[in-house]
């Protein structure tokens, strides 16, 4: 009786491993082959300063010691006016549509990055982080996207049915990191152009933009874990300036090294959330003061904060982020206003 039992159990569990690899296999992305270079080994990507995501046993060990703070139950804000069809001159417009995706609108472009309008980050819908409130600008309401920035393949930061979606509407040039290609073209999208930090491109002739390192990882499954590169990107305009989007970092010493090459900055969007526990999450996000930290790094004469209020994805509760950037901001003696996490669907313009 308890052989046969015993048997059973070992069987299912068996059977769940199974499922459990073969799942992870499916959703794994396409591994990069390319060069070794001082960020890659010819296998993995590795940040510059060694600092590396933790590894299974420490996920476990926070998944079962967490103490979240609070998050307010799913809420609608009123919505936003849509963004204006386009902007021209000097003028730059920030509209901050939710997590990482904001709308940055200048000179005739329209750039869109890290697009998630899944409702959950997970490959997944019923189950995993769920949002807390919609994206703040409906997708019908998105003006026609010229370019698409990609910072890495995380499932928080490339919801590739809105990207599928982006692509069939408006064909806007994709810009993503190494190996990140041909994920997008497994999945339909093309016109995508992969760069390796320290490389550029033009979009038109008076944009360009180049990829710049961050502290983080990739990885969306169980066989493809920094088989693809993350990085920022600052856009490089010669009408409206220059502009960073941080993507998703920990804090590192090459952002000074950004700040005396590309700096000073017109806008940087910087990270703020998903910084708790600091043991745990500390190389690949930073918290609202090493945001701070980053703004002066990188001279930015105006900074937007993004990666916050949206998903519950760490122990930082809802309202902690933009808590604790103001008293960073206090602490330094920096102006409120030269740092904002705007509101979901709000928009910032710089004149």
């Amino acid at each position: 009786m308890w052989a046969r039992l015993l048997l059973v159990l070992g069987i299912l569990i068996v059977v769940a491993i199974l499922v459990a690899i073969i799942i992870g296999y499916r959703i794994s992305a396409p591994r990069y082959s390319g060069p070794i270079s001082d960020h890659f080994d010819g296998k993995e990507f590795y940040n510059l300063n060694g600092a590396k995501a933790k590894g299974f046993r420490e996920v476990i060990g926070w998944t079962l010691n967490r103490q979240q703070g609070p998050w307010p139950a799913y809420h609608t804000n009123p919505p936003e006016p849509p963004p204006p069809t386009t902007v021209t001159g000097k003028t730059v417009r920030v509209t901050f549509i939710n997590h990482s995706t904001v709308l940055l609108q200048f000179d005739g472009l329209n750039v869109l990055t890290d697009p998630i309008y899944y409702e959950r980050t997970s490959p997944f819908q019923f189950a995993g982080p769920k949002r807390n409130n919609p994206p703040g600008v409906r997708f019908e309401d998105l003006p026609k996207i010229d370019v698409l920035l990609l910072s890495h393949n995380h499932w928080d930061h490339l919801d590739i049915g809105t990207v599928q979606k982006l692509y069939e509407r408006d064909h806007p040039k994709i810009v993503c990191t190494l190996g990140v290609k041909a994920f997008l073209e497994e999945n339909g999208c093309h016109n995508s152009h992969e760069m390796d930090w320290r490389q550029s491109v033009s979009i038109n002739d008076s944009t360009t933009i180049h990829c710049v390192p961050a502290q983080h990882f990739s990885g969306r499954g169980i066989f493809d874990r920094n088989a693809t590169l993350w990085a920022g990107y600052i856009i490089e305009s010669k009408v409206a300036g220059k502009l960073y989007f941080a993507g998703d970092t920990g804090y590192g010493p090459y952002l000074k090294e950004l700040g005396n090459q590309f700096g000073p900055l017109r806008l940087a969007l910087i990270p703020i959330g998903a910084y708790k526990p600091p043991w745990f999450m500390s190389p690949i996000h930073c918290s609202p003061a090493e945001a701070v930290q980053i703004h002066e790094d990188v001279k930015s004469m105006q900074s937007v904060a993004i990666h916050f209020g949206t998903f519950p994805l760490a122990d930082d509760g809802a309202a902690e982020p933009v808590e604790e950037l103001s008293k960073a901001l206090a602490a330094k003696n920096i102006l409120p206003e030269r740092f904002q996490a705007l509101t979901v669907g709000g928009s910032l313009v710089l004149n």
